[in-house]
C-alpha cells in the first residue's frame, strides 16, 4: 500500500487507519504493538472474568456500587475478548500483506466497537462517581433510594446511550457528527465527575471538622471511615481511566486537525494505553477491595478442590 500516492493519501489514512502509517514508518513498531496488545488481551480477559465471576457468585458482594463495578468489568472484558483480538487480527493481516485488505469494513467495525466500549467505560465511571456522591448526600436514605435493581437499569441505559455515537458512525462517512457527539458526552461526563468529587470533598472536610460528634453516633449513623475507603477506591479507578484515556483523546484531536502518518502513529501508540486500562482495572479492584480479594481466593480454593 503506497501512502505517498498524491490524492489517495488522506482517504487511505482514513480508511485503513493507524496501522497503514505504522507499516510505512517502521514495521517493527507494528510488530511490537501486536505483541503488547496480545498480552493485554489475555490479562484483560482473565482479570475481568475473575472479577465478574467473583461478584456473580458472591451474594455478600451484591450492592449498587459493586453492580456498577460489575458493569465496568463487563465492558473491560469485551475489550479483552472482542476489541483486542479484532485489533491484533487486523494488524497481523496488514503486517503479512497489506494488499489483502481491499475494503474498509474491518477498519470500520474495529472503530465502531472501540468507540462504543470507550463511551461505555466513561459513562460507567461517571455513574460510579455519582453513586459515591449520592451515598454521602442521601446519607441514611441511600440504601432506600439506590438499589441493585435501580443500578442495573442505570447500567442498561448507559449501554444504550453509548450506542448513539455507534449508530451515527455507521451512517456518517467522515464520522464528524459522531466525533462531536463523543466530545459532548466526554465533556458532560467530566463536568459531572468534577461536580461530584468537589461536593464529596466538601462534605468529607466538614465531617473531619466535626469528627468528635461523628464518633459519638458512629454506630447509629453514616460510617464516614467506610465511606472514605470506598470513595478512595472509586477515585483510584477514575484516575487510572483518565490517565489511560487522556493521551488518546489528545491524539485524536491532533489527528482531526492534521491527518498525516505521524499524527496517526501517535493515535495508535496512545490507544495501547486505552486498551491497557482494561487490564489495570482488575488489579485496582483486588488491591483496594479486601472483600472482593478474599471472595476471589475462596472461589479459587473451591474450584481447586473440585478439580482434584
Amino acid at each position: 500500500m503506497d501512502l505517498n500516492n498524491g490524492t489517495n493519501t488522506t482517504q487511505e489514512l482514513f480508511c485503513y487507519g493507524t496501522q497503514a502509517s505504522i507499516l510505512v514508518v517502521n514495521p517493527k513498531i507494528l510488530m511490537a504493538l501486536m505483541v503488547v496488545n496480545t498480552f493485554i488481551s489475555i490479562t484483560a480477559t482473565i482479570g475481568n472474568l475473575l472479577v465478574l465471576v467473583t461478584i456473580w457468585r458472591s451474594p455478600n458482594l451484591h450492592s449498587p456500587s459493586n453492580t456498577l463495578l460489575f458493569g465496568l468489568a463487563l465492558s473491560d472484558l469485551c475489550v479483552g475478548i472482542v476489541s483486542e483480538p479484532l485489533h491484533v487480527g487486523f494488524q497481523a493481516v496488514l503486517f503479512n500483506d497489506s494488499s489483502k485488505i481491499t475494503s474498509c469494513t474491518l477498519t470500520k467495525v474495529r472503530n465502531l466497537i472501540s468507540v462504543f466500549l470507550t463511551v461505555v467505560t466513561l459513562l460507567t465511571v461517571t455513574a460510579m462517581s455519582v453513586d459515591r456522591y449520592l451515598a454521602i448526600y442521601l446519607h441514611l436514605r441511600y440504601e432506600q433510594v439506590v438499589t441493585e435493581k435501580t443500578t442495573r437499569k442505570v447500567l442498561l441505559c448507559l449501554w444504550l446511550i453509548s450506542s448513539l455515537p455507534l449508530v451515527m458512525m455507521a451512517f456518517d462517512t467522515m464520522a464528524m457528527t459522531s466525533y462531536l457527539v463523543m466530545a459532548l458526552i466526554i465533556a458532560v461526563c467530566l463536568a459531572i465527575i468534577s461536580f461530584s468529587w468537589i461536593k464529596i470533598y466538601q462534605v468529607v472536610r466538614h465531617h473531619q471538622a466535626q469528627i468528635q460528634d461523628q464518633m459519638a453516633v458512629a454506630s447509629q449513623s453514616f460510617n464516614m471511615a467506610r465511606f472514605r475507603n470506598s470513595a478512595v477506591n472509586t477515585m483510584l479507578v477514575l484516575v487510572v481511566v483518565l490517565v489511560c484515556y487522556t493521551p488518546f483523546l489528545v491524539s485524536k484531536i491532533f489527528l482531526t486537525v492534521d491527518l498525516n502518518p505521524s499524527s496517526v502513529l501517535f493515535v495508535e501508540i496512545t490507544y495501547v494505553f486505552v486498551l491497557l486500562n482494561s487490564s489495570l482495572n482488575p488489579f485496582v479492584y483486588f488491591w483496594r477491595q479486601r472483600d472482593l480479594r478474599a471472595q476471589a481466593k475462596q472461589l479459587a480454593m473451591t474450584f481447586r478442590c473440585q478439580t482434584q
